[in-house]
């Protein structure tokens, strides 16, 4: 097994520990001030990402909440967007993200990363934490820590106190393994794929755009991830036999997965509402500040498979860039 599988099998336990440090550490921090207002919510690459569920779900309640590149951050009248910041980055010290605390100085900021010592947590009001085990280089368990941060980030902000966060790590152990015979299976067609599409909507968002990026840093492959309706507006035209899709969400989604493979495309639907003739993973049904957690856990097993049919070994990206952390 490799060491990236072993990393994903590992999510429910790294969910258990991260959830049990962010509700210690959330408790001590003073969510007044951000309780009025608007929030501006920002990262880059998987932190942007893990971003959509929780604003949805502030939004969804009433709240002025958006989800910012950290790149749109930086100029001058970035400080006027926002009553409050929340910047998310799993290594704290993502040169983009860091480069916007400059541009919002004087305005509340909260920092949500793995190290309470690094750049974005030394230079915040308050630290959040994510899960205590180390990521991989192609990220695993930071994805879906900094999910379950911001979704518990969210419901303490809204003051609820129904939760799903205590019953995720036992669901998360059962979509994994659920998930693995069905991955194995669709390998078999998705490893011939020269093409990856990926879309969702709702919270599905960002399971499309962080299994894009899975099938970019994983099999090398040429991915893009969206939302569905803007999907259905002329991006669909390219696809042919040839491409592969992952699809999540429900009515609309399951539609769009049987016309993709109407077309010729490799298909998987990740849905908690099945999908009649389109072969893909069924998952429990949880809230939507949640459901992106349990949607990337079958992609995580898929990309493996995938990768061990095409000879790929997952592990340090080939095209490192050297400005993308600081010290």
């Amino acid at each position: 097994m490799s060491e990236w599988r072993e990393a994903v099998g590992r999510q429910p336990g790294n969910l258990a520990a991260a959830a049990e440090a962010f509700a210690g550490a959330i408790a001590e921090v003073d969510l007044e001030r951000l309780r009025r207002g608007t929030i501006v919510f920002a990262g880059i690459g998987a932190s942007a990402h893990a971003l959509v569920p929780s604003v949805l779900a502030l939004r969804a309640a009433g709240r002025r909440a958006f989800a910012l590149q950290a790149t749109e951050l930086d100029d001058g009248g970035a400080r006027e967007l926002a009553d409050a910041f929340v910047l998310v980055s799993q290594s704290g010290a993502s040169a983009e993200t860091v480069a916007a605390l400059e541009q919002i100085d004087g305005v509340p900021m909260i920092a949500i990363s793995a190290r309470g010592d690094s750049p974005l947590a030394r230079a915040s009001e308050a630290w959040l934490p994510l899960g205590p085990e180390p990521d991989t280089p192609v990220a695993t368990l930071s994805y879906t820590a900094t999910l379950q941060a911001l979704g518990m980030f969210c419901d303490a902000l809204l003051d609820v106190t129904e939760s799903v966060w205590r019953q995720l790590p036992s669901l998360a152990e059962r979509v994994l393994a659920t998930s693995a015979a069905m991955a194995a299976r669709l390998a078999e067609d998705f490893a011939g794929v020269t093409a990856l599409e990926a879309v969702g909507g709702g919270p599905g968002l960002a399971s499309a755009r962080e299994t894009a990026l899975l099938a970019r840093e994983a099999l090398r492959l040429p991915a893009t991830g969206m939302e569905t309706r803007e999907y259905l507006h002329g991006p669909l035209e390219a696809v042919a036999p040839g491409f592969g899709a992952v699809v999540f969400g429900r009515a609309r989604e399951r539609a769009l997965a049987a016309a993709m493979a109407s077309f010729g495309a490799q298909v998987a639907l990740v849905s908690d509402h099945g999908g009649e003739g389109v072969a893909g993973f069924e998952l429990p049904e949880v809230p939507p500040v949640a459901a992106a957690i349990l949607q990337i856990l079958p992609v995580q097993l898929l990309v493996d498979e995938v990768a061990t049919r095409r000879g790929l070994s997952i592990g340090d990206l080939r095209r490192h860039q050297d400005d993308t952390k600081v010290a």
